[in-house]
């Protein structure tokens, strides 16, 4: 409870504070103490940790060092084998390392590949009594490129390594092995640091798996993502990591890495390399593409990020008393400390570890709130034909997908904006985004002629943004067909089929899902297109699903937390030009909230020609009620007589 309550002294008086975080730090003893830099940490402080500052009970600075982490080779003791007696299900071996060793791995060489084997790992100081290390999985295939001949354990003194292989379902490992054990000192690497990241699943193309990621923090020193999944089974992929970045007036997908998602699994073991290197990113938005293939998707259950070895911090402690760790100020620069002079002998002392507590209700994805952007100059909302309700949202940085209905009315995006109720524009930055905007179509009636099988596809758009696919899908595992695109003709227009592209579509494994069929398609200005199937002498060939994809935008704002609309149709609006785009770096440390918005009240643009038919029947319905009248008028009967049969 005492924690506790410091804990949460501390989290409220941070916010008197010119630093945004505090966390209770408990030295390990009196004197030298090391205090490891945690996730939250390095996702809440500056970059290099410089508006890192320590206090003790008196709030006195606490002056600290920063220690760069070793990068030293680590050492390997090699030990002599013992040989240990085989049962009818294990083998295995002792490993005498001469003397009793703090070690932290061991590594085994010389095993004759292919080999795939599961193994416990066992550690004594007198080969009398032993204790559980790691069951861990050793592999190398080649063909797989799967390599793993290290299995790690907590660092301990131990002369004796026994390595137990499980033989029940391979066969029993051969070779000259050749085993060696890591020598844990101050030279040793540290030990990984992982952040684990929340991710959602978006929308995306057949054959392909797309993923936002999330990271706690900006200018994080991420070197790879690993990928877990659930699905079982071998797994062989291309995965690629892209990072939305502002340049030239828009925000852009820019490579950040890519890789090769790797696991075997043979007999119950399981070899896998399922990690993704990548250059450090700048904001806190990552995306995950996994190229299926003719796989299902993968069930992907967890994604971390890899940090690069991080410095840890030296302090010294007089009394052990607790103290207070502060950070998250961008303004401070780095402390310079009289503990400076003992630099070059830190590495020499004995150092009790320290330890931080997370205070409650600190956040783990951290958020670098800043001062509110200005919205921009007024605009008249009554110019633009279509308005939709934005979801409203709190303060801060937001993000709205643009549908098929923004899209396909805006082709360029010139006359789009963001309004607030008093008519003012709310600036954005437009981000081109790699995951498609999916409008399924629904599958006609197939028609026939001859040999050819013939689908016409209503088409909720005359026009569609440059870049548009159309995609098709079918269940059937072994065809060819040569298929044909075109777009539709009109007798009442006098437009003839137009062909749009042809294809060979073929599938000769039963064992996989066959490959969608994709068209690239122009902005025709049609509401229908024809596929045409030609068949030859087989069975009609089942569509499954139909689609158009259309190249995603989407609009990255700063929120003022009001009602906003979206507005567009209006053709002689131009681009607009925002000061926003010089604090583009600002809209990538924050958390981005995506919006969603009111659905669209039409389902497509009325073009000129729609125009004029409108204006001819409202002309034919004016002409008719003038005929009406004039033909009344002249059935009236003439003169101002009685009609007979009237009484006088």
């Amino acid at each position: 409870m005492k924690q506790i309550a410091l804990a949460l002294l501390l989290a409220t008086a941070a916010h008197a504070s010119p630093f945004r975080y505090s966390r209770a730090v408990t030295p390990g003893a009196k004197g030298p103490n090391r205090l490891e830099a945690d996730v939250t940490l390095i996702a809440g402080s500056q970059p290099d940790l410089r508006d890192v500052r320590l206090f003790d009970a008196q709030n006195r600075e606490v002056g600290y060092l920063l220690v760069p982490p070793e990068l030293n080779e680590p050492l390997w003791l090699g030990g002599r084998i013992l040989p240990i007696a085989s049962t009818k299900n294990t083998s295995g071996f002792e490993v005498d390392l001469g003397r009793a060793t703090n070690v932290d791995r061991l590594k085994l060489e010389g095993i004759a590949a292919p080999f795939l084997k599961h193994a416990t790992l066992e550690g004594s100081g007198d080969r009398a009594h032993w204790t559980l290390l790691a069951d861990a999985t050793v592999f190398e295939l080649p063909d797989e490129k799967l390599r793993n001949l290290e299995i790690e354990f907590a660092a301990g003194e131990y002369r004796y390594l026994r390595v137990t292989w499980d033989d029940r379902a391979s066969a029993r490992v051969s070779g000259n092995i050749k085993p060696s054990a890591r020598i844990h000192d101050s030279a040793t690497p540290p030990a990984s640091l992982w952040a684990h990241l929340q991710f959602q699943e978006r929308a995306s193309e057949p054959g392909k798996s797309r993923y936002r990621l999330e990271l706690p923090g900006p200018h994080l020193p991420v070197t790879s993502i690993e990928v877990a999944d659930a699905s079982g089974g071998d797994v062989f992929r291309n995965a690629q990591i892209t990072e939305p970045r502002f340049d030239n007036g828009q925000v852009t997908p820019v490579p950040l890495g890519s890789g090769t998602l790797r696991r075997a699994q043979r007999e119950g073991a399981v070899a896998s390399e399922m990690e993704i290197p990548v250059a450090t990113p700048a904001g806190r938005e990552l995306h995950l593409v996994i190229d299926n293939g003719n796989n299902p998707p993968l069930r992907v259950t967890q994604v971390r990020a890899r940090l690069a070895p991080q410095p840890w911090i030296y302090f010294e402690s007089p009394d052990g008393a607790p103290l207070e760790l502060r950070y998250g100020n961008d303004s401070l620069s780095a402390p310079a400390y009289d503990v400076e002079a003992s630099r070059p002998y830190v590495h020499e002392r004995k150092t009790a570890i320290a330890k931080v507590a997370t205070a409650p209700g600190l956040d783990y994805i951290i958020d670098r709130p800043g001062a509110p952007i200005p919205l921009g100059g007024p605009i008249d909302r009554e110019q633009f034909r279509v308005s939709r309700k934005i979801q409203q949202g709190p303060v801060g940085l937001s993000v709205l997908l643009l549908d098929a209905d923004a899209l396909a009315n805006s082709l360029t995006l010139a006359d789009i904006r963001i309004a607030d109720e008093s008519g003012h524009q709310v600036p954005y930055i437009v981000e081109r985004r790699a995951e498609p905007w999916p409008v399924k179509l629904k599958i006609p009636e197939r028609a026939s002629e001859g040999k050819l099988s013939i689908y016409r596809f209503a088409l909720p758009y005359d026009t569609w943004p440059a870049g548009t696919r159309f995609v098709l899908t079918t269940g059937v595992r072994v065809f060819e067909r040569e298929v044909t695109l075109r777009g539709a003709g009109d007798d009442h227009r006098n437009r003839q089929p137009v062909i749009l592209g042809t294809a060979m579509w073929r599938t000769s494994d039963p064992e996989l899902l066959p490959p969608p069929l994709s068209f690239d398609v122009p902005m025709f200005g049609a509401r229908a297109i024809e596929l045409v199937v030609d068949e030859g002498d087989n069975a009609p060939l089942s569509i499954d699903s139909a689609q158009l994809l259309f190249p995603s935008s989407a609009l990255r704002f700063y929120n003022p937390g009001t009602q906003l609309f979206l507005l567009y149709g209006n053709r002689q609006a131009s681009a607009p030009r925002y000061d926003l785009a010089l604090l583009a770096p600002r809209l990538f440390g924050q958390t981005a909230r995506e919006l969603g918005m009111a659905p669209a009240g039409a389902t497509a643009a009325p073009d000129e020609e729609s125009r004029a038919r409108k204006f001819f029947w409202i002309g034919i319905a004016v002409a008719a009620i003038v005929l009406i009248v004039m033909l009344v008028r002249l059935l009236k009967p003439v003169g101002g007589g009685e009609e007979p049969g009237s009484l006088g």
